[in-house]
């Protein structure tokens, strides 16, 4: 939505955007950190409260009732909450970084650095993702010739909706169809919440309760306190 409105801004003076393979911030960055590789794990069923295959099934049906063959995946939560997978890439939200595409036939192809994959969690998976290298995303996408496939403008980038008009695909503007299937909790979750509440709950209490101590000593500096908090 952002460049389509940049697109048109740019015409409107008599110019027009240009894309770039390379990030031109690169170029004036030397000492930029490398991409994260905290490792992927499983999120246990126990703690899901549905199956990751019965998400993908659900994913599936979906498509096909929106007459899509294919939805391009780029949020990070929307991929953890339809593999039932986490992470450690993104600070203080347990996300990994990846691409996805999620098929009608229920299948998933999962693109991410292969160096996160932590032991076992190809069989967590199934034999309904096939794992790939972040390499090989545009020459998926590129693969998607004559189908038709969902691209959610709030959250994928230009890139992938060029990449698939170029590669000969109909791109079906819509929202991510995990979105409302993720916001619904399910009974474990709910109960999962709960638990984490009342957990933060009690430290934070127990903060309180210390601050009250401490506070009127007349000593207690800011950046203690919030260590304190931190600690408990």
């Amino acid at each position: 939505n952002t460049v389509a409105a940049f697109r048109r801004a740019a015409e409107q003076a008599g110019g027009m955007l240009v894309p770039q393979t390379d990030n031109p911030l690169d170029a004036v960055w030397p000492d930029q950190p490398a991409p994260p590789i905290a490792p992927i794990v499983a999120h246990d069923v126990a703690y899901a409260g549905k199956s990751s295959a019965d998400k993908q099934a659900e994913i599936g049906a979906l498509l096909k009732r929106d007459g899509c063959d294919a939805v391009v995946l780029s949020a990070p939560d929307s991929i953890a909450w339809l593999l039932n997978i986490r992470g450690g890439d993104v600070p203080r939200a347990p996300m990994p970084l990846s691409f996805a595409i999620a098929h009608g036939d229920s299948t998933v192809d999962l693109f991410v650095d292969t160096r996160k994959l932590a032991s076992g969690l190809g069989a967590h998976l199934g034999n309904g993702v096939s794992v790939n290298t972040e390499a090989a995303f545009p020459a998926a996408l590129a693969a998607l010739k004559g189908k038709t496939v969902r691209v959610d403008p709030a959250s994928a980038a230009a890139y992938i909706v060029d990449c698939l008009i170029e590669g000969g695909a109909t791109v079906s503007r819509g929202n991510d169809p995990c979105a409302l299937p993720k916001a619904c909790k399910n009974a474990v979750e709910i109960s999962g919440t709960r638990a984490a509440h009342e957990r933060d709950g009690a430290a934070l209490t127990r903060f309180l309760a210390w601050f009250s101590e401490k506070a009127p000593t007349g000593t207690l500096r800011e950046l203690e306190a919030s260590d304190r908090l931190a600690g408990f």
